[in-house]
């Protein structure tokens, strides 16, 4: 990647949920090509093709800071997170500490509040857990808890997430993880975000971020809308990828345009 940069005003970000890697967002990027929207993905440490972490208990913003390096790398100055799960909460990040990068964001399955102290215990005790024993257990418990009713009935889906969180080292479950338990509370920035929000849930997400958790994002920001999608649970884009681009692909091209219509 020595050299190459990115040449154009805003570009969208993709941030991947926990344990997954950019991989949950193919029918996204291919919709993205379609409609001429420029895009980046980034893998966290530990996940996808990304290198795996120097530090097994890192400080939160690691990830936003190194995030924000592979931007700069990349020329970009402007950007549109889309952020799901833990995507979300570093969107929160980015906004709090680098705000004149993000331009608008779409937050999916995700939460503002901080985790509560049983919360933070059950994160590092899961991240001894992989370290001793490995990942599978926990992967299997993830493909419970984040996919609906629709997609376990989907061999062929259920196969393309399974595949997905395989692609992630234990090191990077585990330090992301207590990453997660560090991170503080958003709630209060969300009054702050007076740019252009989409927020989407989950429709049977009953098990990670209810659609009432998601929803209260939008209640709560001062130029949100809501929005829930059927047949998803914890991972919409890859759960129902046609209903999510049928709602974020317009809405994108809105935001990559503004103030210059002419630009696609």
């Amino acid at each position: 990647m020595v050299g190459l940069k990115v040449f154009a005003p805003k570009v969208v970000l993709f941030l991947h949920a926990f344990p997954l890697n950019k991989g949950m967002f193919k029918y996204q990027f291919k919709a993205l090509e379609e409609a001429r929207i420029p895009y980046i993905a980034v893998d966290y440490p530990g996940f996808g093709d990304a290198p795996a972490p120097l530090d097994l208990d890192p400080p939160w913003e690691v990830y936003t800071n190194y995030i924000v390096w592979r931007l700069r790398e990349l020329g970009v100055k402007k950007i549109i997170p889309i952020g799901v799960s833990m995507g979300g909460y570093l969107i929160f990040d980015l906004f709090k500490r680098f705000r004149d990068m993000v331009d608008s964001v779409v937050l999916v399955a995700t939460r503002a509040k901080a985790d509560d102290e049983e919360r933070k215990k059950q994160r590092y005790e899961l991240a001894e857990k992989v370290l001793k024993e490995g990942k599978d257990f926990l992967i299997e418990a993830m493909l419970e808890a984040q996919t609906s009713p629709a997609t376990k009935k989907d061999p062929k889906k259920m196969a393309e997430i399974r595949c997905i969180m395989n692609e992630a080292t234990e090191e990077g479950i585990a330090a992301a993880l207590r990453a997660m338990a560090k991170r503080p509370d958003y709630t209060s920035l969300l009054k702050e975000m007076n740019i252009p929000t989409l927020v989407i849930a989950g429709a049977d997400d009953e098990k990670v971020t209810p659609p009432a958790v998601v929803r209260r994002i939008a209640e709560e920001s001062n130029s949100a809308i809501f929005a829930e999608i059927p047949n998803t649970a914890h991972l919409p884009p890859i759960e129902n990828p046609e209903k999510f681009n049928e709602i974020v692909v317009p809405w994108l091209r809105n935001m990559i345009t503004e103030g210059n219509p002419d630009c696609l």
